[in-house]
């Protein structure tokens, strides 16, 4: 692959964007690692000292202060990112979090802050229809299991529905169907009520980010993650809509884009599968927690890190496609798109091939079923394109795959 030159061996060496608000360092990404028996935290930066282009400079975390004159705002996330050195895994949902505090507080912008706190708030009551959704699964499954028509089709409405009519002095306990349901998980654990209920909490902070689980015909509520993969699916609909046009090197540099954009999208699509796997059979979860918690926990440190650093290349795509009716349109596109070429989040080669080297990342990049299949958690609309692309990239290695047998 063109782009698999001088990349960092994981997500965590590539490290988590920073957003910083000062020109020249919005694109700041922040890592950790062991140094001996110290925890170093480095901060890795474009290089615009005229050197190569796509070369780095890494300096210490606690001299990027130094290197510019920050905002409050600014200011008081590199100092809270230095406060969690070797506490708190720096990923990008941390960094978030992060970000979102000090937007809520600090940030110059007054509609900046109440959009912050508006953001934090709708998160919370996000989380709480995620539990729902999630607790209405496990009722559909407990229906099935037991016989009962009314419990297996359940879904988020049917019990928020109950729950408000309980509270206005209905007849119908919905305690006891919440604790016909926690029973059912615990006979399939082997466990204890008290010990399902205790779990509830940490599998759904695992899942909110994604979303809702939904039953059929029931609206998904989209987690931030899931919106982050609609709007990179959306860039690259609106990126190859503008192939047409291009020649030369902007041919060849919407091509790449392309390609490193598919590659996510496959990448993370693959995990989205399986998660859907995962919450469609929900009870079976509590059988083995640790295991269930660990699978959890991988698919989200994949998905976050594979769509870290997209949103600020599509923000800038789509402030050029604004503009492209005005004069100097064009040309800013063409900015536009040197600018998310020389910012693309290429997936590291080890988190594609895994341990073994040789054609993996191809492979899987390749695999057109995942990119046709795009299952419940996408339209399930078809890009033809995409499909062609893909499809010519695994004859072009069958090919060559038949070339070196001869």
């Amino acid at each position: 692959m063109a782009t698999d030159r001088n990349l960092p061996t994981t997500f965590e060496r590539r490290g988590t964007t920073v957003p910083l608000s000062q020109p020249g360092f919005k694109h700041t990404r922040v890592r950790e690692y062991e140094f001996g028996k110290d925890r170093v935290l480095e901060a890795v930066m474009p290089n615009y000292s005229g050197v190569r282009r796509g070369e780095l400079t890494v300096i210490p975390w606690t001299d990027l202060k130094d290197r510019a004159a920050f905002s409050e705002r600014d200011n008081h996330i590199i100092q809270d990112i230095m406060r969690l050195r070797g506490k708190q895994p720096i990923d990008p949902i941390y960094i978030r979090l992060l970000c979102q505090r000090a937007d809520a507080i600090h940030n110059p912008d007054e509609d900046e802050r109440r959009l912050a706190r508006e953001q934090a708030e709708n998160d919370r009551i996000d989380r709480e229809s995620v539990r729902m959704s999630c607790l209405a699964q496990l009722t559909r499954e407990c229906g099935i299991s037991r016989g009962d028509a009314f419990m297996s089709k359940a879904n988020t409405t049917t019990l928020l529905d109950l729950i408000n009519d309980a509270q206005q002095g209905d007849g119908f306990d919905v305690r006891m169907l919440i604790e016909r349901v926690m029973q059912f998980a615990a006979e399939r654990s082997g466990s204890t009520i008290e010990e399902v209920r205790d779990w509830m909490d940490p599998l759904v902070g695992l899942i909110a980010p994604f979303g809702s689980v939904p039953a059929a015909g029931e609206d998904r509520l989209d987690g931030f993650l899931f919106t982050q993969h609609r709007n990179l699916l959306g860039f690259r609909k609106s990126l190859h809509h503008h192939t047409a046009n291009a020649t030369g090197d902007a041919a060849q540099s919407i091509a790449l884009i392309l390609e490193v954009c598919d590659q996510t999208i496959t990448y993370v699509n693959s995990r989205l599968v399986h998660l859907d796997s995962l919450l469609g059979r929900f009870a079976d979860m509590f059988e083995e927690i640790d295991g269930s918690l660990a699978k959890l926990k991988k698919l989200l440190r994949d998905v976050t890190y594979a769509l870290d650093g997209w949103k600020e290349l599509i923000d800038i795509w789509d402030e050029a496609i604004e503009g492209i009716g005005m004069v100097g349109g064009e040309q800013a596109l063409l900015r536009a798109v040197d600018h998310i070429l020389l910012y693309l989040p290429v997936i590291p080669a080890r988190e594609i091939r895994g341990a073994n080297p040789g054609d993996m990342m191809e492979r899987e990049r390749t695999r057109l079923t995942l990119v046709r299949s795009m299952h419940s958690w996408t339209t399930n609309e078809m890009d033809a394109e995409l499909q062609d692309r893909v499809e010519a990239g695994r004859n072009r290695i069958e090919l060559e795959s038949k070339w070196d047998k001869d």
